[in-house]
């Protein structure tokens, strides 16, 4: 691995067990790893707060039994990844537990050592990818939560899968009342056809931005600046579009000369408006493409 001694946590309350995987780890990283060995739960929890690298977790204890026993460690102990060690009757439990967020499972009495350390190398990387997406995820939610512009999505038959608060005030509208809607619906009629030849550029996944007139929920038009990113399968096929929109109402009222001078001066903020879509997507990509992926395959 590498020269950090690498810490791990065995809750295994049998001794024979507990012997076998010690010197496995013996053989596998001579004296680079420091082992804790605790036969209950009980113990565990009072240590788990310490800087472990990977728990290896027996499900049945004489103090918790089968999932609970997961659960309990998962919830205290959420960053470090969990293998489960099983017997040959528990498997079909181990692997409902993997897909509640265990790491991996090992069946007791077919582990060597290239099994075990294969297991816990994975599992201690697949960790580390899933902390720092949920991260990731975290901050671009945040991103969304704050924008003061409104966002939407919509999918490949133009259906609104996503908008945020923004996008319904600006309406409106209830959040819930926009979602599963065909977008068309709150496009101005004289803008559809404009509308329409947006979606073609972007079924060339091709980036843009445009005014285009909404209407509210009394039926009054609204001018809005959209900027529009596509989404589309690791194949290339669209799948949808994610959107950020601002209300330009009072500037289209200018006169024209003003609202020239107005464009040029926030020239910068249009650039600004490509940018933050290209800023939330990650989340979006993230959270929605494989719904949609789900849909239409």
């Amino acid at each position: 691995m590498t020269d950090k001694k690498i810490h791990i946590l065995l809750i295994e309350d049998n001794p024979g067990d507990a012997l076998i995987i010690n010197e496995m780890l013996k053989e596998v990283y001579a004296d680079n790893f420091v082992l804790d060995h605790f036969k209950r739960i009980k113990d565990g929890l009072e240590h788990v707060n310490e800087d472990f690298d990977i728990m290896l977790l027996d499900l049945n204890l004489p103090d918790s039994q089968g999932i609970d026993t997961f659960n309990t460690m998962n919830i205290h102990a959420p960053e470090v990844p969990i293998i489960i060690l099983t017997g040959l009757l528990d498997e079909d439990l181990a692997i409902n537990i993997v897909s509640e967020g265990a790491q991996d499972y090992l069946v007791k009495g077919q582990i060597d050592k290239q099994l075990l350390s294969r297991s816990i190398k994975y599992s201690i990387e697949r960790k580390r990818i899933e902390i720092d997406l949920r991260k990731s995820e975290e901050k671009y939610r945040s991103m969304v939560e704050k924008l003061e512009s409104g966002l939407f999505l919509i999918d490949s038959q133009n259906k609104i899968n996503y908008v945020n608060s923004q996008m319904a005030d600006m309406l409106g509208y209830k959040m819930d009342d926009l979602m599963n809607q065909n977008v068309f619906n709150f496009i101005n009629k004289s803008c559809r056809n404009v509308f329409k030849k947006h979606l073609k550029v972007n079924n060339k996944h091709i980036g843009q931005t445009y005014e285009i007139q909404f209407l509210n929920k009394e039926g009054t038009p609204l001018w809005v600046l959209v900027s529009t990113s596509p989404l589309h399968k690791v194949t290339g096929e669209y799948i949808g579009a994610i959107s950020i929109m601002t209300d330009i109402t009072a500037r289209k009222g200018m006169e024209k000369s003003i609202m020239d001078a107005m464009v040029e001066k926030d020239k910068d903020f249009f650039l600004i408006m490509g940018n933050m879509v290209e800023a939330v997507k990650p989340l979006i990509q993230t959270e929605y493409v494989e719904d949609f992926q789900d849909k239409f395959t």
